[in-house]
Parts: C-alpha cells; structure tokens; sequence
C-alpha cells in the first residue's frame, strides 16, 4: 500500500482503551474478530490515481492473501478448533459450525463517482474519517505487521455515536453503546477534554438525540458484557451530552 491506512471498528477501540481498563478492573476490554480499515479517497481522482491508491492495491493484496469479495467485504474462514485458515477449497468441505469468518471492511472518508467500476467491489463511505485523514487527528501504531493510523478517542466516540443509530442487531448495538462508554473513560485524554472535542466534532444536540435513546435494558445488557454497573456506564455517557 502506497501510504498507512486507517485501523477503524472494534480493534481500534480495543487498541486505544485496553491498557487503562486492565489496569482499572484487572481484565482485557472486548476484542473483535472483525477489521474496519479506512482510506482516503479524493471525489476528484482521475481513473489513474484512483487505480493507484492505497484502498485499490488494499483488495488486492487481501484476495492475494486468500479473502473471498463478497459484496463490499472481503472474508477468509478459520478453523474454529485450530484457529487454522483454510483454503478456499477446505473451506467447501467443512461443515459450517466447523469453522468461523474473519471479516475486513474497507471503507473510504468520500465516495467516488466511479468507485466500483475501478475497485470491483461497493464502496463503503464514512464522512467522520476527514477528521484522521484531513485534520490528522491519530497517532502511529505498529500491529499487525503494518504501520497503521489510529483514528484519536473523540474521532472514534463521534464515529460510534453515529454508527449505533443505524444498528439493526441488538450485539452490534450494545457493543456500540460499550465502546462510547469505554473510550470515554479509558482513553488517554482526560474526559473533560475528551468531551469538549466530541462536543466539537458533532454538536451537543446530536449527541443528546443519540444517547437518549439508550434504554435501561441496554445499560443492562452493557454491564454484562463488560463487568462495570450499568449506573456507571449510563453517567458516563450522558455526561458527554451536558
């Protein structure tokens, strides 16, 4: 890839807040088995710069590292015992509760005219990623074996206060309204600072329609998966709308 992409979703979550909430409850905040990378796109590229640009060469080089394209993801399968991958051809003679997916989405911080004629797949877009791309809100990190931008904790809560929104599972909605909570409190930045850049990225009144919404049961459902009260978890977050 011709420059760093952007590590997005549940391991740039886990990435970022990890070290403080061990240190605080002596246990690892929740992983994920999905990966989000965003790019930089310009609505402006020529087919040309396009074709050359990091989100391009990035479907390439996953198809070559064994992905299947299924609509605008791109998916391996594990051995769900060995945590082996299989092949394209082993995964066909498995039976499905034998294995798992690994997932990775690549999204852009604009769309392009002419994105998946050039791409081959449906381009993914998210505005809120011009912050990381535009403003150069992230640090550097080196995991995977790659140099990867990690998007700063307000980027991320604005992200997540948006995404969770549109969430039609239940899982994926609780695991937003956790990670709101978790990057919140156990991010580097201090929360008052951590709030006021939130503040600024979407606006009190959009947080307050966002966080709002969040019922009782919910909280609930968030203290089981992550261990902290639900009290707690709902005084944090509503705080960021105040």
């Amino acid at each position: 890839m011709t420059e760093p992409v952007c590590l997005l979703g549940g391991w740039a979550v886990y990435l970022t807040v990890n070290r403080k909430f061990n240190e605080t409850n002596g246990r690892n905040y929740l992983g994920s088995r999905d990966i989000d990378l965003g790019f930089h796109i310009d609505p402006n590229w020529s087919t040309e710069e396009m074709q050359r640009s990091a989100l391009a060469q990035s479907g390439s080089i996953l198809e070559r590292r064994g992905f299947n394209g299924i609509g605008s993801r791109f998916m391996k399968h594990y051995d769900i015992e060995t945590k082996k991958e299989l092949s394209k051809e082993e995964a066909k003679r498995r039976r499905s509760y034998e294995m798992f997916q690994l997932y990775v989405d690549p999204i852009g911080d604009n769309t392009h005219v002419d994105a998946q004629k050039i791409l081959g797949f449906p381009l993914l877009d998210e505005s809120l990623l011009s912050h990381v791309f535009v403003d150069n809100r992230f640090i550097f990190l080196t995991e995977f074996g790659e140099k990867f931008k990690l998007p700063t904790p307000e980027v991320l809560i604005a992200m997540k206060l948006k995404s969770v929104t549109a969430r039609t599972k239940d899982d994926k909605r609780i695991k937003d309204i956790s990670d709101i909570y978790a990057l919140s409190w156990y991010s580097e930045v201090e929360f008052p600072e951590l709030k006021q850049r939130v503040q600024k990225i979407l606006g009190i009144k959009d947080i307050s329609d966002v966080v709002s919404k969040f019922t009782r049961d919910e909280y609930n459902a968030v203290s089981n998966a992550i261990g902290i009260t639900p009290e707690e978890i709902s005084r944090v977050i509503n705080e960021i709308a105040k």
